[in-house]
């Protein structure tokens, strides 16, 4: 395989990009030309250091030495990883140093994705770049099947779910006005609609999910007044509150706090902070406070629950994490990461700040003033 055979198996398909990272200036030139003459657009960085700020631009890949004179390569594959910017990129060592079977492993287990050794022909480091490419590109188009079938999926169960939970709400009227069978009647139906009520929301998460992941979602935007809106979710989330031995409570500004938005999904994004600290607030107290600072709604939601390692903060805004700890909770994993989406969305951000042992406290910051369009 030459490198025309290359470029014509890459077809018609945008350039990726490529980091050439290598402070031996000829090898540098040497693998950049390859690279170019395979199709790929090259960046190039000489040190570690310089590695880490152009990895920020999310090339396609890093092709990354291992011996540097300011950071090894070991290290910037690490740091990288730990990046929740960069956690995803494709990694691959390229060495003709460092060449031992301990060295291999010890890049691979430092998180790159491949590691390579040369002498390496020209051909030949295309076919692996390509291969590596390849492989991430099948990986992508799993996920984007698998958000494919849950927002399928998730349209198709949300009509038979309303309908149930009609009908169902219908019933509980009728029993509550049959003065005989309201006891017994009322114990088997209130936690059906309770378990009903929770499988819809479940499946309009899913829903969200995918629409957040293919960016098919359109914000429905209105004027909020946001101070309004904290209070109502707290008030709706008081019965789950209490039956959690959760006191939760609110500290709102006397004056509206107005900003621009979609109601329901910013409702949303609060609903779930305020169900995190219920969840995981072992009983103790919680409190949503809302304040304002330079042009931001300020939103705080703190729990003195179980709380969150440091290296764990990432973690807990990916789909479908969940952090592992003492107790067991239900939940896919979802709501932190719909809430992060649905606070970007707005250009704002969510942050936390926790430790283990020590509660958990989530900042949602919104514009109370935006001017580009939503």
């Amino acid at each position: 395989m030459n490198t025309t055979d290359s470029q014509d198996a890459r077809g018609a398909r945008p350039a990726l990009t490529v980091l050439n990272v290598n402070d031996d200036p000829a090898t540098l030139y040497l693998l950049s030309l390859t690279l170019r003459q395979g199709g790929y657009q090259v960046l190039e960085a000489t040190g570690g250091r310089e590695a880490l700020r152009l990895a920020q631009g999310q090339p396609d890949l890093v092709l990354l030495d291992v011996h540097m004179p300011d950071i090894d390569g070991y290290e910037v594959c690490r740091r990288l990883r730990a990046d929740e910017a960069t956690h995803d990129l494709l990694i691959a060592h390229l060495s003709s140093v460092s060449v031992r079977r301990e060295d291999r492993v010890r890049g691979l287990a430092q998180g790159a994705d491949a590691y390579w050794t040369r002498p390496l022909a020209e051909d030949e480091l295309l076919a692996n770049v390509e291969a590596l490419l390849r492989l991430q590109a099948r990986a992508r188009d799993a996920v984007r099947a698998r958000d494919h079938f849950l927002s399928i999926a998730a349209h198709e169960l949300k009509t038979p779910l309303t309908v149930l939970r009609l009908n169902l709400e219908r019933a509980v009227e009728m029993v509550l006005s049959d003065t005989e069978a309201r006891g017994p009647m009322e114990k088997r139906l209130t936690p059906a609609v309770r378990q009903l009520t929770r499988l819809q929301n479940l499946v309009d998460s899913l829903l969200d999910v995918s629409r957040l992941s293919t960016r098919d979602i359109a914000l429905q935007v209105d004027t909020v007044d946001f101070s309004r809106l904290v209070r109502e979710q707290v008030e709706r989330f008081q019965a789950p509150a209490r039956s959690a031995n959760v006191d939760l409570d609110a500290v709102l500004p006397d004056a509206p706090v107005t900003l621009f938005g979609d109601p329901r999904m910013l409702a949303q994004a609060v609903g779930h902070l305020l169900s995190n600290a219920v969840k995981f607030g072992q009983g103790r107290p919680a409190r949503a406070r809302l304040s304002t600072h330079e042009g931001h709604a300020v939103l705080t939601v703190e729990d003195q629950g179980v709380g969150i390692a440091p290296e764990d903060h990432a973690r807990i805004f990916r789909r479908f994490e969940r952090v592992p700890s003492a107790g067991r909770f239900d939940g896919l994993g979802l709501g932190l990461f719909l809430a992060q989406e649905i606070a970007a969305a707005h250009d704002g951000t969510l942050t936390v700040k926790s430790a283990p042992g020590q509660g958990a406290c989530f900042e949602l910051t919104l514009p109370l003033h935006r001017t580009q369009r939503y």
